[in-house]
């Protein structure tokens, strides 16, 4: 049955999509446990003849369909009344079936609500003089994309810790070169997901799906990664962030009932959102190794973001109380570069480990330059 996991997978979404799309919202938990209980079919059942790169896309990005569907059909009292795209001119709830497919099939892949109401803060949207302007600069941008990937994908082929299966840790060489590979790990990330992205924005809009203002900057300016938080927060992507915080917020103020806006429930929250993120991750693993102890690393590693960060801001805090209200840029670039240094291995190898580093482009120029080189 492996290879009708990508069927299954739709089937999760389609049954997400049609709940939104069902009046009244009386039924929307309904279809909230269906899309739940199909996708915990998905994970409990082993699928060794897929790839593991499929595995744990659909592990991972199912984990944040299900919270971002958890607020939809579960917290927000009525999201087709509730949720608005900017160019909507009146509520879900007033159109036609067809019309509210579409307008659930859009909130649903719309992982960062750009241009909706329910948008996350910050996303930075693309200034363009034309359409086929914003279509060449995309596939511009995706070809830079391509040849970094191509580039550090070239590199870490040659280093024994990506290799599959691994023969050292990333910690073999000290902590120097520890820095070096985690820094060729995020930075091939990185060029990966932007290369897609730009690419997808090129073609759908090209094709008239979408329009250049519904493709923001998938990443934030990393000039302001100078902490952590502002790493996590604003710099590295925001696809989680839209489904994560209201299940943070349900647990903190509904399960623990902690008071709204004070210091114990934000940092409740925090946690969670990166606990759960960790979760989503995990499974994504679990879909590929079934193994409980790289799951516990890819948990460990998120906590462990949420509880540095509030360690972080208490030194902030405390710093401002003796008169330091600013370091050196420096220092804090090389702050977020340490802890990521050392946090990192936890879940690059369980990456690793599964086979699912395969960053590089499918066709790469690089080793072809190199082959003929030699």
């Amino acid at each position: 049955m492996s290879h009708l996991v990508i069927p299954q997978f739709l089937l999760v979404l389609s049954t997400i999509i049609l709940g939104l799309a069902i009046k009244p919202p009386l039924f929307h938990p309904i279809f909230f446990l269906f899309a739940l209980s199909f996708f915990l079919y998905i994970v409990s059942t082993p699928h060794p003849d897929v790839d593991p790169d499929t595995l744990y896309t659909i592990g991972t990005m199912g984990g944040s369909f299900l919270a971002a569907a958890f607020d939809f059909l579960i917290v927000q009292p009525n999201p087709q009344d509730n949720l608005k795209h900017t160019s909507q001119d009146k509520p879900a709830s007033q159109l036609s079936f067809f019309h509210r497919l579409r307008w659930a099939t859009t909130l649903t892949f719309n992982l960062r609500g750009a241009n909706w109401n329910c948008a996350v803060p910050g996303l930075r949207y693309p200034t363009y003089s034309s359409r086929w302007n914003f279509i060449f600069s995309r596939l511009r941008s995706a070809s830079i994309y391509y040849i970094v990937g191509d580039v550090v994908g070239a590199l870490t082929r040659r280093i024994p810790a990506f290799q599959y299966p691994p023969t050292e840790s990333l910690s073999a060489h000290g902590l120097g070169w520890q820095a070096v590979y985690v820094v060729l790990f995020w930075t091939s990330m990185y060029s990966r997901m932007e290369r897609a992205h730009a690419f997808a924005s090129a073609l759908f809009v090209a094709v008239g799906v979408s329009e250049p203002e519904d493709w923001p900057s998938y990443f934030g300016r990393l000039s302001e990664a100078r902490s952590l938080r502002s790493f996590w927060g604003r710099s590295w992507h925001q696809c989680m962030r839209r489904s994560l915080q209201p299940q943070a917020k349900f647990f903190a103020q509904k399960i623990l009932r902690l008071p709204q806006k004070s210091l114990i429930s934000r940092y409740t929250q925090l946690v969670t959102c990166f606990f759960l993120s960790g979760l989503y991750h995990a499974t994504g693993d679990w879909l590929v190794q079934r193994n409980p102890s790289t799951v516990l690393a890819n948990i460990c590693f998120f906590t462990s973001l949420g509880v540095i960060i509030i360690f972080e801001d208490f030194v902030i805090y405390i710093g401002k109380r003796v008169g330091v209200y600013k370091v050196p840029t420096i220092v804090s670039y090389a702050w977020v570069l340490w802890w990521m240094t050392v946090g990192s291995p936890l879940t690059i190898e369980t990456m690793v480990m599964a086979n699912n580093y395969k960053v590089a482009p499918g066709v790469s120029v690089v080793e072809m330059l190199l082959e003929r080189l030699h």
